[in-house]
């Protein structure tokens, strides 16, 4: 299995990539790194982030901009799992040759509600405007561990926009199928210009 093109319906979704469909051992697998402190499996989510975000085609040097963790839980887990992932993804992908560097650029203005229990339409409205980021410069890649229903790339990357950088696109470890009617939201081809989607 290869990593593949991610899209959903919602509104201002990024361009995004997945390394993998969230299943089986590896959604045990990003369970446990997020919330049973297993950060030996870093470096594996690492080179599975590192390969979504290699499947966008960026160009020149990069920007991987980590979604934050709320603070309540960077203190209940004692680390932000998604920012470990993303520099553990860098590493990676400064071996291979590209010149990347892990921003912080993005952080929560107001708590949140739960997102587990939410439809699309709820987390979308428990979402909006609930980040601000700092101005960056050059190609964005936002990075997440799981794309669910696209709610929190599609904040992320508003919120970058909104500080003045359009050029954003999105890469995670996984993503949910979702299925409508009948269609599944995947693409298997290669990463292609026109919108796609988060959590």
């Amino acid at each position: 299995m290869t990593a593949f093109e991610v899209s959903r319906s919602i509104g201002g979704f990024p361009l995004a990539s997945a390394a993998r469909v969230y299943e089986g051992v590896l959604r045990r697998l990003i369970t446990a790194h997020k919330e049973r402190h297993a950060r030996n499996a870093t470096p594996v989510l690492g080179a599975l982030l590192a390969e979504a975000v290699t499947h966008r085609r960026p160009e020149g040097p990069l920007t991987l901009v980590p979604v934050p963790s709320s603070p309540t839980a960077v203190r209940q887990r004692g680390y932000d799992s998604v920012q470990a992932l993303a520099v553990s993804a860098a590493r990676r992908l400064s071996r291979q040759g590209r010149h990347v560097v892990v921003v912080s650029a993005l952080r929560h203005v107001r708590r949140l509600a739960d997102q587990s229990s939410l439809d699309t339409a709820a987390r979308w409205a428990n979402l909006h405007g609930a980040m601000v980021a700092r101005p960056l410069r050059g190609p964005v890649v936002v990075v997440d561990d799981v794309c669910t229903t696209g709610a929190t790339l599609a904040e992320a990357c508003r919120a970058l926009a909104a500080g003045g950088n359009a050029d954003s696109q999105a890469a995670t470890i996984s993503a949910t199928v979702l299925r409508r009617g009948g269609w599944t939201q995947r693409s298997a081809g290669p990463a292609t210009a026109g919108p796609a989607d988060s959590r």
